[in-house]
């Protein structure tokens, strides 16, 4: 079959008849700045829908099975286009989403909770602050009625290394009564030694109170023996028997009371002390109860 050369008239039909095939420019990263980039020119017949801007253009022509190239991991942007990130880029990228699942704090369970702590024990210490500010205005009240002087006496005799001076020989007892003027807590009661005493110096006898609870809005009384033998006075004998002689011997009873109320168990406790200190006088010759007035103990 002869084969006649086409004309310019032919090529120009040929030309509008046909579809305009779209050409266009892939650029390649390159690593040297100092060296062109190439550019080759690839064409491509595509329908309008599958044009090279559109932004499933890779994922298109990869899932028809059609030519081409499909985009594995990340993308990095570069040069204008978006390209295929390499391995070191992801492990900078894994190293970020590392820290960040590390850093990103504690979760809204654990807050909760926390709060939840937090709460309670504001409103734990709240609570105990207020039952130990109201235990604060409860001490307890102490009264002594009087002394009730069973035997008193002195004389000449020695004492126990032999020396001789004058001795006293001395029994009597004391009722002590408290009383719990709290409505909400129990008290333990107990106290330091109790001392009778004469001219600041000489102790004459010495008695402890047994401990002891008392319940909230109650009384208790408490006996106490003070038993003084063969107590030597020394130089005191004198005017001790000088001042018998006159209306009455000089004592004081001095002593303190404790008190202890726990609160919210070993946790709170609230303590009160009670410093008392009585002065009264005594005489071998009336031998009786001695009767205490709101002067004669002084706290």
């Amino acid at each position: 079959m002869k084969m006649y050369p086409k004309s310019d008239s032919d090529i120009t039909s040929l030309d509008l008849s046909s579809p305009k095939l779209p050409s266009y420019y892939v650029q390649s990263p390159s690593r040297d700045s100092d060296k062109s980039s190439s550019v080759a020119l690839t064409t491509h017949q595509t329908t309008p829908t599958e044009s090279p801007s559109h932004p499933s253009f890779a994922s298109r022509v990869s899932n028809n099975g059609g030519g081409g190239f499909r985009w594995k991991g990340r993308r990095k942007y570069h040069g204008g286009r978006w390209w295929p990130a390499d391995k070191e880029d992801d492990a900078d990228d894994g190293r970020y989403e590392d820290l960040y699942e590390d850093n990103r704090g504690v979760s809204i369970v654990t807050c909760r909770l926390i709060l939840g702590v937090v709460a309670t024990l504001s409103i734990f210490f709240l609570l105990c602050s207020v039952l130990f500010g109201v235990s604060q205005s409860f001490p307890p009240i102490v009264y002594i009625k009087g002394v009730n002087v069973q035997s008193f006496y002195y004389g000449e005799g020695s004492d126990s290394t032999g020396v001789p001076t004058k001795i006293m020989n001395l029994k009597c007892s004391v009722d002590i009564t408290t009383h719990n003027p709290s409505t909400l807590f129990g008290i333990h009661v107990s106290s330091t030694a109790i001392n009778l005493i004469y001219s600041r110096q000489f102790t004459l006898a010495i008695a402890q109170l047994k401990s002891y609870y008392q319940p909230k809005l109650s009384n208790h009384t408490s006996k106490i023996n003070l038993v003084g033998s063969k107590v030597p006075l020394y130089g005191a004998g004198a005017e001790l028997v000088a001042s018998d002689h006159n209306g009455g011997v000089p004592v004081k009873l001095e002593f303190e009371i404790r008190s202890r109320a726990n609160i919210v168990g070993n946790l709170v406790k609230s303590r009160h002390r009670k410093h008392l200190s009585c002065f009264f006088f005594i005489s071998s010759y009336n031998t009786t109860f001695v009767k205490f007035t709101h002067k004669t103990c002084n706290s």
